[in-house]
């Protein structure tokens, strides 16, 4: 005891002291975060730095006032503001379409992916429901990153998951693999400190915050916003940091495989049908995003193989044949090159070895180090995943594929790598429209081709004037994200078939200058078969809903084709687009250049009008004055 007392006491002035020095040196950061407040500065609910991971990182938020869930603020870093009513009344569909940037549309927006081409089809098809279809797809958003968004979405009462995902496994994997590993307690504590104004408004001084796309309302002379995915490409040596690693891809290959099947288990349990898809890639005109040498190669190996390499390039232009022999006696050397496999396969298609060339084309899908296209082994497992658990699996890939030129696709059906064009996302929404049919999931009907049709083209004709323009602005902006710039020289066109492609990605865009220079290039190089691709490229559009732009490739074709033989295709095409629209006066006009030559036209016609309109005369007839 007396050892306690001899213990010295702090007197009650001095604790009061520490307590005061405490509280002021607190009181500066205290009255900067209040400031901030009621200045509006450095809002955390701008910025969602882990979406997709942290406890409290939802993406819908409750209107009290509308009474509907819309999407975070936060969340439109990596989303597009969607919304749909708290209430569910017994006659509502709703559908969850979640995946990567591919379901969001990208490059365009919701309003053209295949999750709004499938609500107008199934309202069409069933007037007894109200179908409303609601994008999750974020950018960038691999498999893993979607499970805790499925486990928010199933309380918003679905009746209906689709997941499509697959391509971004490669990119994000080792992003975000510090984020996974984060525990529970540092999560918490990163949430609090990032809900202090101060803390985000650091963040920004010091450059700390997520790169962002540049939106609808950014320059287009500007230069790139920051983007709000950090992936691996974001960097300068982003691509020097993928290397052949069949390990790692066989670790990201069983994570995916967890991923689903945990997404599909939670679906079952929920009793909420799910259905998954299967996406497809740009083979013709993608070339592999990096390459390198087998690990085990000599130095006096590697200088014959680039020798031979080099002058196969230069033989390339003029006799595809003599380039080809010398790319086989590379690939005798070392047939693990991504980029050989791809040229190997230009050469083929050139030949029209279309065989041999898919085959290679996939190869240098396979082989590419940086896998930014779905390889087969993840397709692989989300087939058996499907067949597993006998959940449908809606094969968008072969959908699109048969509908390619000799079933390879490139421009015809991406506008890039991986994203579909307009007409790809349609074909999606039909095939999965069909599957929903067919698995007795929804009880409509198909949508008769015409009905189909026009309602493609109101749809379209009530998009805004800068739509295209915003979706080129993306496209812009995501190949310089990719650096595809450096690999431009691999896909410049060399023969018609690469000058109509170029010519079919400009239209797809609505860049009507620069299709007119791959268009007119086309025809200069040979008539006859430009002509006839682009002849049934209008056909497509025509079917797109894209009246006006399938009107402007009949006008270009009238102009600068040489070739008489498609003269009255050309006019057919015309005449249907005047019937369509009910005017008499240009349907005249098309009808009497080939008065006496109809029957003729329409039996021999190889472009595909005739089969959107079989019974053209009768209403031709019907119609003119």
């Amino acid at each position: 005891m007396a050892e306690d007392k001899d213990k010295p006491v702090i007197p009650r002035r001095r604790r009061t002291f520490v307590v005061l020095a405490v509280v002021l040196g607190f009181l500066p950061v205290v009255t900067l975060e209040l400031g901030l407040r009621v200045l509006g500065v450095g809002d955390p609910s701008a910025v969602d730095l882990h979406a997709g991971f942290g406890s409290s990182a939802r993406l819908f938020e409750l209107d009290e006032v509308d009474q509907v869930y819309r999407t975070r603020l936060a969340s439109q870093r990596f989303f597009v503001e969607q919304e749909f009513p708290a209430a569910k009344s017994p006659t509502d569909f709703r559908i969850f379409c979640l995946g990567g940037s591919t379901v969001q549309g990208r490059p365009y927006r919701p309003e053209t992916a295949f999750g709004q081409w499938l609500e107008l089809q199934l309202n069409a098809a069933d007037t007894s429901r109200r179908y409303q279809s609601v994008n999750c797809g974020g950018i960038s958003y691999a498999s893993y990153r979607l499970r805790p968004l499925l486990q928010e979405v199933l309380t918003y009462r679905p009746d209906l998951i689709i997941l499509a995902t697959g391509h971004n496994e490669f990119l994000e994997d080792q992003t975000y693999a510090h984020v996974k590993q984060r525990s529970g307690l540092r999560i918490r504590l990163e949430e609090s400190a990032r809900s202090l104004r101060t803390v985000m408004l650091l963040r920004r001084l010091t450059g700390g915050e997520a790169r962002q796309e540049p939106t609808e309302d950014s320059d287009e002379t500007s230069a790139p916003s920051p983007e709000a995915v950090e992936a691996r490409l974001d960097d300068a040596a982003g691509y020097a940091s993928y290397h052949r690693d069949n390990e790692w891809q066989q670790r990201v290959a069983g994570g995916f495989d967890d991923s689903v099947r945990a997404m599909v288990q939670m679906c079952q349990e929920a009793e909420v049908p799910i259905v998954l898809v299967q996406l497809g890639a740009n083979l013709r005109d993608c070339p592999p995003f990096k390459s390198e040498h087998r690990a085990d190669i000599d130095v006096a190996d590697e200088q014959q193989w680039q020798t031979l390499f080099d002058n196969a390039a230069a033989e390339a232009i003029n006799s595809p044949a003599a380039a080809l022999a010398l790319y086989h006696q590379a690939a005798k050397i070392d047939d693990q090159f991504p980029l050989l496999s791809f040229r190997i396969a230009r050469c083929q298609d050139r030949l029209k070895q279309f065989d041999q060339a898919r085959r290679s084309y996939l190869l240098a899908l396979e082989q590419d180090i940086c896998p930014l296209r779905m390889p087969d082994h993840i397709s692989e497992k989300l087939t058996a995943i499907a067949e597993e658990t006998q959940v449908p699996i809606i094969d968008a890939a072969a959908a699109i594929a048969d509908r390619s030129p000799q079933q390879i696709p490139g421009f015809n059906a991406f506008v890039d790598h991986v994203h579909p064009t307009i007409g790809g996302h349609q074909k999606m929404a039909q095939s999965i429209a069909a599957a929903l049919q067919q698995a007795d999931i929804v009880a409509s009907s198909p949508v008769a081709a015409e009905q189909l049709r026009r309602l493609y083209h109101d749809h379209m004709k009530s998009l805004g004037a800068t739509y295209f323009s915003n979706g080129r602005r993306r496209i812009g902006w995501l190949e310089n994200w990719a650096q595809r710039q450096r690999l431009l020289d691999e896909i410049t066109p060399v023969d018609t078939r690469g000058m109509v492609a170029a010519a079919i990605r400009s239209l797809d865009l609505n860049d009507l200058m620069a299709a007119t220079m791959s268009l007119a290039d086309a025809i200069a190089t040979d008539d006859a078969a430009a002509t006839e691709m682009l002849l049934e490229h209008s056909v497509e559009l025509f079917q797109q809903g894209r009246t006006d732009t399938s009107r402007w490739v009949l006008e270009k074709l009238a102009k600068l084709a040489r070739n008489e033989a498609a003269a009255g295709q050309i006019s057919l095409g015309f005449l249907i687009i005047a019937i369509d629209e009910q005017n008499a006066a240009a349907a005249t006009t098309a009808f009497e250049r080939q008065a006496e030559s109809w029957n003729d036209i329409i039996s021999n016609d190889r472009s595909g009008w005739s089969e959107t309109m079989p019974d053209v005369l009768e209403r031709a007839r019907r119609l003119l004055p």
